[in-house]
């Protein structure tokens, strides 16, 4: 069955880049551009999912946006 997935995700600003992380779910990645934020975040979405999926464990609740980007995929 496919699910829809939508979270919101916390860009923090680095020296030379941005970490990209959603709360509640695992995992961090790291870009250069803002422009390349948006691909890496839907892999990261994905592959946080899998990991929980995986592991057996529930999905988390996406929490409110509080102005963030929300990123959503299709598992």
């Amino acid at each position: 069955m496919t699910m829809y997935y939508a979270y919101p995700v916390t860009v923090e600003p680095e020296p030379r880049g941005y970490t990209l992380f959603f709360e509640g779910l695992p995992g961090a990645t790291w870009v250069e551009t803002p422009e390349e934020a948006v691909a890496k975040a839907k892999e990261l979405l994905m592959t946080a999912l899998e990991m929980l999926i995986e592991d057996g464990e529930d999905i988390p609740l996406a929490p409110p946006s509080a102005g963030r980007l929300i990123i959503d995929v299709w598992r």
